[in-house]
């Protein structure tokens, strides 16, 4: 019997051992998005997500998919802007 109660706390040790590790990562995991989220570029994006919410719009308001009057695809300006520029100066 004293060897089943040995085994039962290894094993539960290695359990929770591999709990701290599994959330240690998660951890991990959400500061590397934490920092991802702060480094967006607000000012590049804001454009490209003013024209996906038209589109979602249009096809929203024709309740179709395809019968919009939707601007082609590659309409869309995409607009590269170099680091250490500011674009609202």
């Amino acid at each position: 019997m004293a060897t089943s109660k040995k085994e039962t706390n290894t094993s539960n040790e290695n359990l929770e051992e591999r709990g701290v590790k599994a959330l240690e990562s998660i951890a991990s995991s959400m500061g590397d998005m934490n920092e991802w989220f702060y480094d967006l570029d607000a000012d590049l994006w804001q454009e490209r997500f003013e024209w996906y919410l038209n589109e979602f719009y249009q096809i929203a308001k024709a309740k179709t998919v395809g019968t919009t009057n939707r601007p082609e695809r590659e309409s869309e300006r995409i607009e590269k802007k170099e680091k250490g520029t500011d674009s609202n100066s």
